[in-house]
């Protein structure tokens, strides 16, 4: 029914946490997986079209490595 009128769900798990798609509600220490990964769905979101009806609460992974490089400072 929902699918009829635009309405989808969506499960975040393992992407990267989007604020505007999520909503955390707590972090779990994590070294195997990239730091503010989506690790734990408590309620999956919904959306209607491209926007946000309810966002997905999620738990996010904390101390991991960091998914953007760091620039090395060249000891010139």
């Amino acid at each position: 029914v929902f699918k009829k009128f635009g309405v989808e769900r969506f499960d975040p798990l393992n992407e990267k946490f989007d604020p505007d798609k999520h909503f955390a509600l707590f972090q779990i220490p994590d070294p195997s997986k990239p730091s503010g990964t989506v690790a734990s769905v408590v309620k999956v979101g919904y959306m209607l079209h491209d926007r946000v009806l309810r966002p997905a609460e999620v738990g996010v992974t904390e101390g991991g490595p960091s998914e953007e490089p760091e620039e090395k400072s060249g000891g010139e």
